[in-house]
């Protein structure tokens, strides 16, 4: 029950990676045809091309990507929850005694109005 969200990402980034596929495919047939028609010539219009690669097809990777990786953090987030959730808590070991913290927080406070005593 709790592996849903990310089987869900995971389906979505793969439909998302199909997708940019497919557009790749089509670009790359756009491309072509007007490159072989002439309207387009590869080396003066560089620029456009990679720029209508990118805004067609690159998206749909960086997504696929990032709903894949999101899916991995709660895969491995559950694991780690799993294991920190079944593990005891070990109280931290104190290195001071409260007594001797207490007398150091006194000595602190009383030597710091003393010097207020002596300015006013």
């Amino acid at each position: 029950m709790k592996k849903i969200p990310s089987i869900v990402l995971y389906v979505v980034a793969g439909l998302m990676l199909i997708y940019c596929v497919w557009s790749l495919v089509h670009c790359t047939g756009i491309i072509s045809e007007a490159i072989s028609a002439g309207q387009v010539t590869m080396r003066d219009n560089l620029y456009d091309i990679t720029s209508f690669y990118f805004a067609n097809c690159a998206a749909y990777f960086v997504y696929a990507l990032v709903l894949s990786s999101i899916g991995l953090i709660l895969q491995r987030g559950q694991k780690v929850a799993t294991i920190v959730s079944n593990s005891p808590v070990q109280p931290a070991a104190s290195d001071t005694n409260d007594a001797e913290l207490d007398e150091w927080f006194e000595e602190d406070n009383t030597a710091g109005n003393d010097e207020a005593d002596k300015e006013a």
